[in-house]
């Protein structure tokens, strides 16, 4: 009986040490009204200012809202001139997504002024989470560099760069951003530091935002109640 219990104790402080968390996904396709991506997708349209819920990648209703907080350009619909083809990292989303995109310019343009930064935000979250970022940008037939500078800011915050240019592969990481005091998560988005375009066009086409669980607090108490057992046992 003692070698079973003892069995069972190292089963739970290895529960405790290393048991997987669980995650949530959510996909926003940034671009065209008439070009938007289902099931499972929440779609940005020129329309959109906010949404106060959305649908996780298995489509069922979360708390999780969106808020466009610094408008990208909005004079008449965004073009669908990313790539059809996605490969590589991109190659799990569909061309509804990868197509067509939200994007900003730095001087004026098609009758709108200036436009050099765009940002969204993401409330409703769980303070006890951390959240995963992933971006895709991409404008297919162009020659000079339009890459975008992404910055991802809650309680921490990350930055990083993707250049949208015939793009039809790469993608950008941001890990472990945690929601500020008010469970918010700001997204910025403007050009990048090589960005040669006259314009200064920069692009989001999509993101992906997975929720990484922590460890129910039991679990870990449960892991610690078997290392007291087991410290017993051995003395």
């Amino acid at each position: 009986m003692q070698f079973h219990t003892h069995g069972l104790t190292c089963a739970m402080v290895g529960l405790a040490m290393t048991g997987a968390a669980g995650a949530e996904t959510l996909l926003f396709d940034f671009g065209n009204t008439g070009r938007q991506t289902s099931p499972g997708w929440n779609n940005v349209v020129p329309a959109t200012t906010t949404l106060f819920a959305t649908f996780d990648s298995n489509n069922n209703l979360t708390p999780v809202g969106f808020e466009i907080t610094d408008t990208f350009f909005q004079t008449g619909e965004p073009s669908q001139l990313g790539t059809e083809s996605p490969s590589g990292d991109a190659a799990g989303y569909p061309v509804d997504a990868t197509d067509d995109y939200f994007f900003g310019h730095v001087t004026a343009f098609a009758g709108a002024d200036p436009n050099p930064y765009g940002e969204v935000k993401l409330f409703n979250l769980d303070p006890n989470s951390t959240y995963n970022f992933t971006f895709f940008g991409s404008r297919m037939g162009v020659s000079d560099i339009r890459d975008a500078s992404y910055t991802v800011t809650g309680t921490n915050s990350l930055n990083g760069v993707l250049n949208a240019s015939n793009n039809e592969s790469e993608v950008l990481r941001l890990n472990g951003i945690a929601p500020d005091g008010n469970n918010e998560i700001f997204i910025g988005v403007a050009p990048g530091p090589n960005n040669s375009n006259g314009v200064g066009f920069y692009y989001i086409n999509l993101v992906q935002v997975d929720r990484v669980i922590p460890e129910p607090a039991s679990v870990g108490l449960l892991g610690l109640g078997g290392l007291a057992l087991l410290r017993r046992r051995v003395a």
